[in-house]
């Protein structure tokens, strides 16, 4: 049935007595309204009773919550209410009119009342209907066939398989269906016949039931007794009203009296007493039953069975789930009450679980199959082959229904068959649809698919050992360690890391032999050392870490970035970033002109600089994804800003964009480099970056002659035009050593250095131009500076002219220039020591 149907207004009303009740009420209204008792009372003590009638209704529905009845998505015990005061006001109004008092305050009242309840009950209706609407869009229930054979369509929300019986088999187990179809069909004995299909959980017993009935459903001399659910049913006495009442109905016998439903109470403590004979007497004497009520039961139905010329057919699904008291019952009835010709049971259960249910109760012979059971079929396990097809293909197409494509599920493969040579059973295959596929491929989940598909199998099948893992990431992460993971591990060669890891793996991972290969798949180290280990190997746990950068950007579990998002299905900053870049690239490769590509990269850099830092590191992973043409715009959009990126750290976000220059230029023609360097020819700001940037490219011949060329050029035009390197447009600490170096390399006298700076040193300058000279220590006695014979030297101050006369003018003006001067002093007075200070220099105040 329909969902929205089952659970309809019209359908509670149907199964409820709302519409009884509201007649009855009404029609004591009306004899109440005949008889008038309120004429002999005062109007006031008529009014005062209804305000508190009225107060005390409010009361009660304020303390049992019944207001709250009104924001439910379903029908409910509010809507049975409003339609009840609907139905009594309608018909009471209706009399009323009939009766020519329309015009009383009685139908005025009554019309309001009512006219308010439908309202009331119309709203309350469509906001139902609606939240069911909602509900469908949210939630999609399928077939497991239709999605094995790719009806399902893609869908942005939850997938859910249907676990209700179907009539089809995937296995193709069409001769144990023949088998059982051929033993009812032929069965034949003037007492019940009992047929046992026997197979564990999950081999499809109810499945090949299922078939057998849509068989049976054609032959015209078999009758399927259908709406009787064996499991949940409650006491003996329900149970044998049950079967009674379902086996009538299959009779096409509808009457059922008062007299047969005592009987069938009292049958029923009489069958389950049987065999204590002392409970006989009492039960005959208490009940006023005697064993001539069985018989005349008995006979009653057996008569109506060879009446009907027909044979009937119980099927009795997961016998092994009902309680001992309920199988002790249903087998003594089978024995008893309806042990009757042409009547055929089908048993259901696992023969292990069932033998363990008999062995609890005395009161059956454990060897029940020999007593009771006349014929039993055992319904084997499917070929491992046949189901592992099933299996892998229901999880592809689960997968593209989640919106993966062809090309990602091929990275899915390893995973897939990994789980699939996991599964026991059909049922297995959609609870992990239901649980482990929708989270793992949920579009919320923009972590590594094959890692989470893994991840939530492992936590679906054994919890303890996603435990194991999420307590103990240091075991399982192999790259990217964080600076506090770095000191928790401290200093290891690789001999103290595998003895360290072989040591937890020896005694943690024991007991879980089964799920190794699912986690060789997702942590390298754990793969490094059971693949050693096959091969009685006992190298070093080691990993391959020219893939880091790959693994990081599929965003795998092995890595410290993203291994506890796996366990708090979160983001945090990094797996942010990351996503953030792969929208950048995607964005620029789509715009069309370089003023459009510039405003993006604006936003692009326009962050902290912790998160900048990792947004260029990331960049790194998507180079490959930016097409070519935008690569040389990006490539002078990073130069061109390279300031913005923070020369500290290790490695600085300064010394990866310059890599990501170094990146996108390799991939980038010749032609159009050289155009860009040429723009860069008076970019004095960047000497000392571009130089920075030619030593990277220096193992790629024609891009390091590029490099060369212009790093070259920038600084002949500084010379020739005697450009100041430290005035505030061009400053930036170690810029000029750009201009040095280029001088040394060229093997040019170090009076060009000197002249230079004679050129342009100043008051305004100077205290720039020495902290060049000066290295920048770094212990826990804080942030030290000492200006160095070497520096000193190589920037040949000791001939510039200058430097004495400008200082003794150059009186410090704030804190950080009078640290540049002590500093200076200190090495003239061949104080070799480094001073230290709490607080660095900042160079942007000299």
């Amino acid at each position: 049935m329909n969902d929205s149907k089952k659970h309809s207004l019209w359908s509670r009303l149907k199964n409820t007595n709302t519409v009884l009740i509201a007649l009855i009420v009404t029609l004591l209204i009306i004899i109440i309204d005949y008889i008038n008792p309120t004429g002999k009372v005062k109007v006031s003590l008529v009014i005062a009773i209804g305000i508190i009638t009225t107060l005390i209704a409010l009361w009660l529905m304020y303390t049992t919550n019944f207001y709250k009845l009104i924001k439910l998505h379903s029908i409910n015990t509010l809507d049975m209410l409003l339609t009840l005061v609907s139905i009594i006001a309608l018909i009471y109004d209706i009399y009323l009119y009939f009766v020519n008092q329309n015009n009383t305050w009685k139908f005025k009242l009554t019309l309001c009342i009512f006219i308010i309840a439908i309202v009331l009950l119309i709203i309350r209706l469509i906001y139902v209907n609606k939240s069911l609407n909602k509900q469908k869009n949210i939630k999609v229930v399928v077939d497991l066939r239709d999605l094995y054979d790719g009806k399902v369509k893609k869908t942005d929300h939850l997938v859910i398989l249907g676990d209700q019986a179907v009539n089809y088999d995937l296995l193709n187990r069409d001769m144990i269906v023949s088998v059982l179809y051929d033993a009812i069909d032929t069965a034949y004995s003037s007492d019940a016949y009992v047929i046992g299909l026997e197979g564990e959980w999950g081999t499809g017993k109810t499945t090949i039931a299922n078939l057998v009935k849509h068989r049976l459903d054609k032959n015209e001399n078999i009758c399927v007794v259908e709406n009787f659910d064996f499991w949940t049913t409650g006491s003996s006495a329900t149970l044998l009203q049950s079967m009674y009442d379902a086996l009538l109905r299959a009779l096409d016998v509808n009457y059922n009296s008062i007299r047969m439903n005592k009987l069938l109470k009292r049958t029923s403590k009489f069958v389950i007493n049987v065999p204590t004979a002392g409970k006989i007497f009492d039960e005959v004497i208490n009940e006023n039953i005697s064993q001539d009520d069985v018989n005349q039961l008995h006979e009653e139905l057996e008569e109506l069975i060879l009446n009907s010329d027909k044979k009937y057919v119980f099927f009795v699904d997961d016998l092994d789930r009902a309680s001992k008291s309920q199988v002790l019952f249903l087998l003594k009835m089978l024995g008893t009450l309806f042990n009757l010709p042409n009547l055929v049971f089908v048993l259901l259960y696992d023969k292990e679980r069932m033998e363990k249910i008999i062995e609890e109760k005395d009161e059956i012979n454990p060897a029940f199959e020999e007593k009771i059971i006349n014929q039993e079929i055992r319904v084997p396990k499917a070929s491992k082959e046949a189901a592992n097809r099933v299996y892998k293909k229901s999880l592809n197409e689960a997968a593209k229904v989640y919106g993966i494509s062809d090309n990602k599920l091929q990275d899915l493969e390893l995973a897939i068959d990994l789980i699939v040579n996991q599964i026991k059973s059909i049922r297995e295959l959609k609870r992990i649809i239901n649980s482990v596929v929708s989270i793992a491929f949920s579009k919320e989940n923009d972590l590594n698919k094959s890692d989470s598909l893994l991840l939530e199998y492992i936590y679906f099948e054994e919890p303890s050992l996603y435990e194991l893992i999420k307590e103990n990431g240091l075991y399982f992460i192999s790259q990217d360690f964080t600076l506090e993971e770095q000191l928790l591990l401290g200093i290891q060669d690789e001999t103290e890391n595998t003895k360290r890891l072989k040591s937890f793996y020896d005694k943690k991972l024991t007991k879980y032999k089964k799920y190794i290969p699912l986690l060789e798949e997702m942590f390298p180290y754990v793969k490094s050392y059971y693949s050693h280990d096959r091969l009685n190997l006992y190298p070093g746990i080691i990993t391959d870490k020219s893939k880091d950068g790959s693994r990081r950007k599929q965003r795998r579990i092995c890595s410290s970035h993203y291994f506890d998002l796996y366990f708090s299905l979160t983001r945090n900053d990094y797996l942010k970033i990351n996503l953030q870049i792969k929208k950048f690239v995607e964005e620029i490769n789509a715009l069309p002109t370089e003023t459009e590509i510039t405003k993006t990269f604006q936003k692009f850099v326009d962050s902290s600089k912790e998160e900048l830092a990792l947004k260029v590191a990331d960049l790194r992973l998507y180079i490959d994804k930016i097409n070519k043409d935008k690569k040389i715009i990006l490539c002078n959009l990073l130069l061109s800003n390279i300031k913005e990126f923070s020369r500290d750290g290790l490695p600085s976000s300064r010394v990866e964009a310059l890599f990501r220059c170094e990146d996108l230029l390799e991939n980038s023609t010749q032609e159009n480099i050289a155009k860009m360097f040429r723009s860069f020819n008076k970019r004095y700001d960047l000497v000392g970056n571009i130089d920075m940037l030619n030593e990277y490219a220096k193992d790629i011949d024609w891009l390091h002659n590029l490099t060369t060329k212009c790093w070259h050029e920038i600084c002949r035009n500084i010379l020739n035009d005697q450009v100041d390197l430290y005035n505030d447009e061009n400053y930036e600490d170690d810029n000029a050593w750009g201009l040095y170096r280029y001088i040394d390399q060229q093997k040019l006298p170090s009076k060009y250095i000197s002249d230079y700076l004679n050129s342009i040193m100043s008051d305004k300058n100077v205290y720039r131009i020495l902290f060049d000279a000066i290295s920048k220590p770094m212990s826990d006695k804080g942030f030290g500076y000492q200006l160095t014979k070497e520096y000193f030297d190589a920037m040949d101050l000791a001939h510039v002219s200058k430097l004495k006369l400008v200082l003794e003018k150059a009186v410090p003006g704030n804190i950080y220039q009078k640290r540049v001067y002590d500093v200076y002093q200190n090495f003239i007075n061949n104080n070799k020591e480094a001073t230290y200070y709490n607080n660095p220099i900042n160079p942007n105040e000299l």
